[in-house]
């Protein structure tokens, strides 16, 4: 299907990481919502997406992941693939522009999320489509989103040559990352809004015990590695994000996330040499 999306109506501020602005938006997500923010860290860190770089580098690194993507290869990675079978559109980095110019120019209430969002805080992390989680009003706003398939609390789009996940507020822990993790990064362009490290984190913890029920062992360990790398660089407050995932997941998947967790905290902590409260 195409155009506006064939689901049922639904609505989508928070905390400033550290160098960033809060977003002007805040008021259209919540009213009064509690600020969680990111404990800043003294030594700089290097980041693929730092502050003031060009949305042109954002777009390489769509092109550059296509560029080794899997569609490339036979059986083995030494081999290129010369089979008929359709490829994935080769992502256009003018498109990739045009995208957020678009969302700029629509005044769209959405977050930059996934592994784009994870390069504002990260470097050398791999991603080759757009995640943005928006309101289902926000993306009918938005024709020149095609869908390509949908359910009720995500979306695959195309914008020309680039892919678009989208997770959508009709979930209320979507919403309330919308509302609660807000922050904007801005590039040399234009700020885009995006999810923090907190966003980031309770994303990512959310779907792993759906992974983990369908074998997804590549989305697995690239999630569980994205929670590691954010833990050891930013060491956010965790237990009120656990909290916050107790009325969205099973008791017992909520205890396995923990112990990933203080695994990995009691792991850094001591390469760091420092203990835990």
């Amino acid at each position: 299907m195409s155009g506006a999306v064939g689901l049922p109506p639904a609505v989508a501020k928070g905390p400033a990481h550290p160098g960033r602005i809060p977003l002007p938006f805040h008021r259209h997500f919540c009213d009064n919502c509690p600020v969680k923010t990111t404990v800043a860290r003294p030594i700089p860190r290097p980041v693929t997406l730092p502050p003031g770089v060009s949305l042109n580098r954002l777009a390489q690194v769509l092109l550059e992941a296509w560029e080794v993507g899997a569609h490339q290869w036979t059986g083995t990675p030494l081999q290129l693939r010369d089979d008929p079978s359709p490829k994935p559109a080769l992502p256009v980095p003018q498109d990739a522009l045009d995208l957020f110019r678009l969302l700029a120019e629509r005044q769209a209430h959405y977050l930059l999320v996934g592994g784009l969002a994870m390069l504002t805080y990260v470097q050398g992390r791999n991603t080759r489509d757009v995640d943005l989680l928006m309101s289902v009003a926000t993306l009918r706003k938005l024709p020149e989103l095609v869908i390509a398939e949908a359910s009720a609390y995500f979306a695959r789009a195309q914008f020309r040559s680039v892919q678009v996940d989208l997770l959508l507020t009709q979930n209320p822990l979507f919403k309330q990352v919308a509302q609660k993790f807000a922050t904007h990064h801005q590039f040399a362009e234009l700020a885009v809004p995006a999810a923090t490290v907190e966003g980031l984190i309770v994303l990512k913890l959310y779907a792993l015990p759906s992974l983990y029920r369908q074998f997804d062992w590549d989305r697995i360990y690239l999630y569980e590695a994205d929670i590691k790398l954010l833990l050891a660089r930013h060491k956010p407050q965790m237990e009120p994000l656990l909290k916050m995932l107790e009325s969205y997941l099973l008791p017992a998947d909520l205890i396995e996330l923990r112990k990933i967790v203080a695994e990995e905290q009691q792991r850094i902590a001591r390469a760091e040499g420092y203990k835990l409260p």
